[in-house]
């Protein structure tokens, strides 16, 4: 697989452009939170296929992944014909698994964030299976080259209705 990963952001983030659809808006003209996941999931797909996990990997291999918990934040509304940038990195990853982590922007505007574990599955057994070695080193190198960076703010946030101090006094 020798010069496959030359085409590695060396920063560790893949950026994937994209513009709001008029089928992807509510009667308010805001993005949907069905199509905003479906933005997130297209830039992982993105990520992994720059990693090596294409459709000729599935097909090689009958390995794929699957997401096994995730996490999607809304700041901002992104609105019809906006013009959008989603930021994808590698947070962590073992021999099965990889966390994921994805923010989107309209020009600097963060407008929501994505955080997603996913498994490294063999489609025959549907059992999780550890990543060629080729794919593991790709996405090791993607892990530690955003690593180099402080990691972003909002991941490994969780769902709360009041805080833990709040909710201890009540």
């Amino acid at each position: 697989m020798s010069g496959e990963h030359d085409a590695l952001p060396p920063d560790g983030v893949l950026r994937t452009a994209l513009t709001v659809a008029d089928a992807w808006v509510d009667g308010s003209g805001c993005l949907r939170e069905a199509f905003c996941l479906k933005a997130f999931d297209d830039a992982g797909d993105a990520l992994t296929r720059l990693a090596g996990m294409g459709e000729a990997y599935t097909r090689q291999t009958h390995n794929s992944w699957v997401a096994l918990e995730s996490h999607l934040a809304f700041m901002v509304p992104a609105r019809r014909g906006d013009r959008l940038r989603i930021e994808s990195c590698v947070l962590d990853l073992d021999a099965k698994k990889i966390h994921v982590f994805q923010a989107m922007y309209r020009e600097s505007e963060l407008l929501a964030t994505h955080e997603q574990l996913s498994l490294h599955f063999n489609t025959a057994s549907r059992r999780g299976c550890p990543f060629e070695p080729a794919v593991h080193a790709a996405l090791e190198t993607l892990r530690a080259a955003r690593a180099a960076s402080p990691r972003p703010p909002q991941a490994g946030r969780r769902v709360v209705l009041a805080d833990d101090a709040a909710e201890a006094s009540s």
